[in-house]
């Protein structure tokens, strides 16, 4: 545990980045009028769905990784933006902050009306951006929030917060199993998003006077990854009652490595909320998860730039609030990875998918942010 928090606090601003909101609601002021003066959006003018766009739009998305949740973000962007007449041109920085930097470059050499990036790595960001700016190309973030240089800023940014995704999933274990001795199996290192639900995990465990969980090696939230890991647990003849899987890829592949060695009576909880994984959630096989769905994510971030194009404004900065933990008493408020399903959802309201909805609720818990990242700032500075 200790070796994990020398690395998050290494990267303190990239955990802090990813967790905290910032101070105040900042709206991003698209018109002529003074700054000052946007603080919300003006209710007439809120943009309730990605209208079908006047003029094409070329637009560039750049994800992070080739993994299945970040597939899923490709998928809905692509499909949602070329639904209102927007030409995505997708490239893949493979987690690499250079070829990030290089592939905004590029998308900047192809004549992009607007970016949208899925950072491989938040200290790298800065770089990004400030091409991006001294470019006059728009600039907007999905997940990871970015670092900028002094002078420079995105136009958007949407993400879940992880911090808080692992804090309800720890929660829900320290309710349901107050006894269990708990193992992390964590993402992607380096992102801030899986620091964030190391930490969130663990902060729920000491609230509630259970021992944090021991860490493993990293998933890189990959299936494929996730299998030695949890052979060489099972091997290593550690006791254990609870797997915090980092994502359901990581679940499937613990799944796999229990179902092959016979081992049961353990109880395995994630993150993502993934529609591959609903019968598991069914059958019990995973007991919670805590969502955070990335076609809906893209589809914000798609909003947002509309508005931008549109010269509205909108919550510079967005940050949604995991709305609950995912079980079998609630998955029919599970909202859909899969893009033909989302799309079908969205056209029949079926779940809360508009940007105005996700404003206000963001500015109405701007209080609670705060007071969450006060609590992981007291929790870093004492382990």
């Amino acid at each position: 545990m200790k070796k994990v928090l020398v690395i998050l606090l290494a990267l303190g601003m990239l955990v802090a980045c990813v967790a905290c909101a910032p101070a105040s609601v900042e709206t991003k002021e698209t018109s002529e009028a003074p700054a000052a003066e946007a603080t919300e959006a003006p209710a007439a003018e809120a943009t309730e769905a990605p209208a079908e766009s006047t003029e094409t739009k070329k637009v560039g998305f750049i994800n992070a990784g080739p993994d299945d949740y970040y597939a899923q973000f490709g998928n809905a962007f692509k499909a949602i933006g070329e639904s209102i007449g927007w030409e995505i041109t997708e490239l893949n920085s493979d987690y690499n902050p250079e070829r990030e930097l290089a592939n905004v470059q590029d998308m900047i050499a192809a004549g992009m009306d607007a970016i949208a990036v899925i950072t491989a790595g938040s200290a790298g960001s800065a770089e990004s951006i400030a091409a991006a700016n001294e470019a006059g190309v728009p600039i907007f973030f999905i997940v990871g929030k970015p670092e900028t240089k002094e002078g420079t800023e995105p136009q958007g940014w949407v993400s879940d917060n992880f911090v808080m995704m692992g804090y309800l999933a720890g929660k829900w274990v320290a309710e349901n199993y107050p006894d269990a001795k708990c193992v992390n199996i964590p993402g992607f290192l380096g992102q801030g998003t899986a620091e964030g639900e190391i930490v969130g995990f663990n902060m729920a465990l000491e609230e509630a006077g259970m021992e944090p969980a021991k860490l493993t090696a990293s998933s890189e939230w990959q299936r494929t990854l996730a299998i030695p890991i949890a052979q060489d647990l099972i091997a290593s003849g550690e006791e254990f009652d609870v797997i915090f899987a980092c994502n359901e890829e990581t679940y499937f592949g613990v799944k796999q490595v229990f179902d092959e060695l016979g081992v049961t009576g353990k109880v395995i909880v994630s993150c993502n909320g993934k529609d591959d994984a609903w019968p598991e959630i069914e059958s019990g096989g995973l007991a919670a998860t805590v969502p955070n769905p990335p076609s809906l994510d893209a589809d914000l971030s798609i909003q947002q730039i509309l508005r931008y194009f549109e010269g509205k404004d909108y919550v510079q900065w967005l940050q949604i609030k995991p709305p609950f933990v995912l079980t079998a008493e609630n998955l029919d408020k599970a909202i859909p990875w899969t893009v033909e399903d989302y799309l079908e959802g969205r056209s029949n309201d079926a779940f809360q998918w508009k940007l105005e909805d996700y404003e206000a609720a963001y500015k109405e818990n701007v209080a609670n942010f705060e007071e969450f990242d006060a609590k992981l700032a007291e929790y870093l500075e004492t382990h």
